[in-house]
């Protein structure tokens, strides 16, 4: 109905006596004044077809064209329960939509800082902008100038002067064309009513996934409360449709989530040295004391041992006996052995995914069994089941790049043996962890210490009652002393090896809450 009221409007004012561009446009301001701004925008069209040389009524035409535009349809909702929460599928009708919905042109201003002294009211505030950056103004019906107003923009391109004005004013401006711009008060139905509304398509590269994709494509709606959000895993797209102040921002918050993710190589050297010290000292005394009988008694014939040359002799006669003593001895022993491993490996990963590191063996442990009484029965006994632990070293590191130069490494090291020791067949495990966060730039060293592990054993072997006494003790008794140590160091160094400095991800300025920059 609304298309028909326009044709015949045009057939009524083509039928006139080629009327002049000045009386239609004073037809347009009537028709402005009254609320109609359909009647308005074709009328200021008119003049400006009959009158090319006069850019005033072009200026004005285009600054009704949103609201001739949305005049006669229904209001748009607000209501944030009508917005699509889920996924929906891309259709044809959306991507010949997303080629339609361009965004507007991007508004050319002279290049260079500058100082702007401005004064009066928002209106001149403007006018004076607009003279001084070279850019034509459109304001609307229901904008109001403001206060007196004096400002004073030092040493400020004409783009962030635009934008101080705009903050200042309370206004909302909009891109008509290259030079061209509209004002407008900053409310939510004028933005709701004037601001252009636009779609994207957002490819998704390979190595994303499309489940990792469509998590964040549901942050990124949710975060910026885009209105319509399509998803299609064939064709690997994304596609975004709301007001400009949402999408762009919305656009590039998705492609810095969607760019590959910073790589990062760890050159890991794990050395393990192995001490054991054995020290002996003192006297060797003998413990016991062969007794020998040389006497001859009847037929028998005295037989000396080889060792009875070292004793004592006793009696004479038929009643010889001796005592053998053996070799006393005085030592003093020193053993030293160390053994050191050296491990060098390269381990890849991306940020923020967590890798893992194990050297060692996987030993089966028994985590059930069946220990109880059948009473000489053949009862039924459940298998034993087993679980296999990595014993050994397993090191886990989470990185995090900052920029190029400087890697966060969360490590985790887990340092697990036998005990020696079991309880119902189920072997005991010593465990030692540690865990730390560093920070360091790429190409520095990060030593991991901790994993150490030392006994020491001393044992005193002597005479009984002998090697107890005061001063003559320690010529009774001999000292030994094992120690034994192992020690694990762990040498860490990262390398960012992609993405480059310039791609890594940046800050999006979207302005404050409710009131979203509008590109210029």
């Amino acid at each position: 109905m609304m298309r028909a009221a326009l044709i015949c409007l045009a057939l009524a004012l083509c039928g006139l006596a080629t009327p002049d561009a000045g009386r239609l446009y004073r037809q347009a301001r009537l028709a402005e004044r009254q609320g109609d701004a359909a009647r308005a925008y074709l009328l200021y069209s008119l003049a400006a077809a009959q009158d090319p040389g006069n850019r005033t009524y072009w200026v004005r035409a285009q600054a009704l064209k949103p609201q001739a535009a949305g005049q006669g349809s229904a209001p748009r909702s607000t209501d944030g329960s009508a917005r699509d929460t889920m996924l929906e599928r891309i259709t044809e009708a959306d991507l010949i939509e997303a080629r339609r919905l361009l965004p507007p042109p991007e508004l050319k201003l002279p290049p260079g800082a500058k100082t702007f002294e401005l004064r009066g009211d928002g209106r001149a505030l403007f006018t004076q902008l607009a003279r001084a950056c070279s850019f034509d103004l459109v304001f609307d019906r229901e904008w109001q100038p403001g206060p007196q107003t004096r400002l004073r923009i030092v040493d400020t391109e004409c783009r962030q002067a635009l934008r101080q004005l705009e903050a200042a004013t309370g206004s909302f401006l909009v891109v008509l064309g290259e030079r061209l711009i509209l004002v407008a008060r900053d409310t939510p139905q004028k933005r709701a009513e004037l601001e252009p509304h636009i779609a994207v398509t957002i490819p998704i590269p390979p190595p994303v996934s499309v489940q990792e994709a469509q998590e964040l494509a549901r942050a990124v709606q949710q975060t910026m409360e885009i209105m319509k959000l399509g998803f299609d895993s064939q064709r690997r797209m994304v596609l975004l449709r709301d007001r400009i102040s949402k999408v762009l921002p919305a656009q590039l918050l998705f492609e810095q989530l969607l760019s590959y993710r910073a790589q990062v190589l760890i050159e890991l050297q794990m050395i393990e040295v192995d001490r054991s010290v054995l020290l002996s000292y003192g006297f060797a005394w003998p413990t016991d004391f062969p007794f020998f009988n040389f006497a001859r008694l009847g037929n028998s014939i005295a037989y000396r041992p080889a060792g009875a040359a070292r004793g004592l002799l006793f009696g004479g006669g038929r009643s010889l006996f001796g005592i053998g003593i053996g070799d006393a001895e005085l030592f003093a022993r020193l053993t030293e052995s160390s053994a050191r491993t050296l491990l060098e490996a390269q381990l890849r990963s991306l940020a923020g995914q967590t890798a893992s590191f194990h050297v060692g063996d996987q030993y089966p442990v028994m985590t059930a069994g069946y220990f109880g009484y059948t009473g000489g029965l053949q009862a039924y006994t459940p298998p034993p089941t087993f679980q296999f632990a990595d014993l050994g070293l397993v090191l886990k590191f989470v990185p995090y790049v900052h920029g190029s130069e400087e890697v966060t490494l969360e490590l985790e090291a887990e340092f697990k043996l036998l005990a020696g020791e079991s309880v119902n067949g189920i072997p005991m495990l010593s465990n030692r962890r540690l865990a730390s966060k560093v920070r360091l730039k790429a190409g520095e060293w990060a030593v991991v210490a901790g994993l150490l592990d030392s006994s020491e054993a001393r044992t005193i072997r002597g005479l009984a009652g002998l090697s107890r006494l005061p001063a003559l003790g320690p010529l009774f008794r001999r000292h030994e002393t094992v120690k034994d140590s192992t020690e694990v160091l762990i040498l860490l160094k990262p390398h960012v090896i992609a993405p480059p400095a310039e791609t890594l991800a940046g800050g999006i300025w979207v302005g404050a809450e409710g009131r979203l920059r509008t590109p210029l």
